[in-house]
C-alpha cells in the first residue's frame, strides 16, 4: 500500500454561508463543487452516522494544489469545537494556508474581525507563521514559507528552542 498525495481536508461547520464568507470571500479559495447531500446508505455507511444529510462544498487554492471540503451537516447533529480547545488536542487540529505575506494576511483578517494569537512570528528563520480561530472556532494556520518543510522539522527537532 502506499499513499500518492492528500486529496483534501475536511472541516465540518455549522454555518455553510459564514465559512464561504471566511474560506471563499476572505482567503480567496475558489469553489469547485457545491452539492445538497441527501440521504444515502452508502454514505451513511462510510461515514458511520445514519441519515445522513446536508451540502458539501469543495474549494481549492488559486493554484489548484489543494482542496478543503466544507461540510454543513443538517443531520444527524453535530457537537461544536470547544471554545477552549487548543492545538495539542489530540485528532486533526489545524489547516494550514502558505501565503505569500504573512503580515498582509494576518491585517486582512484583523480587519475582518478575527483574532489572531499573534502577530506572524518568524520560527527558526524557516518560516512566519501565526494561529487563528475559524468561523466555527477551527484551528487556521497561515505560513510564509521561507525553506522546506523538512528543514522546518529537523531544525524544530533538533534546534536550541527543545526543553
Amino acid at each position: 500500500m502506499r499513499v500518492t498525495t492528500i486529496n483534501h481536508v475536511g472541516v465540518s461547520v455549522a454555518d455553510m454561508e459564514r465559512s464561504l464568507g471566511f474560506y471563499r470571500d476572505l482567503l480567496g479559495l475558489r469553489v469547485v463543487l457545491d452539492l445538497d447531500v441527501a440521504k444515502n446508505a452508502d454514505l451513511d455507511a462510510v461515514v458511520g452516522m445514519p441519515g445522513t444529510v446536508g451540502r458539501a462544498v469543495f474549494l481549492e487554492t488559486p493554484g489548484g494544489d489543494a482542496r478543503l471540503e466544507l461540510w454543513a451537516y443538517a443531520a444527524p447533529a453535530g457537537i461544536p469545537v470547544r471554545s477552549d480547545a487548543r492545538p495539542n488536542d489530540h485528532g486533526v487540529n489545524h489547516v494550514s494556508f502558505e501565503v505569500e505575506d504573512a503580515d498582509e494576511v494576518h491585517a486582512r483578517l484583523a480587519g475582518a474581525g478575527y483574532c489572531a494569537y499573534s502577530s506572524p512570528r518568524d520560527l527558526g528563520g524557516f518560516h512566519r507563521t501565526f494561529y487563528v480561530r475559524g468561523p466555527d472556532q477551527e484551528f487556521v494556520e497561515f505560513l510564509e514559507e521561507r525553506t522546506s518543510p523538512e528543514s522546518v522539522a529537523r531544525a524544530l527537532a533538533e534546534g536550541p528552542g527543545r526543553d
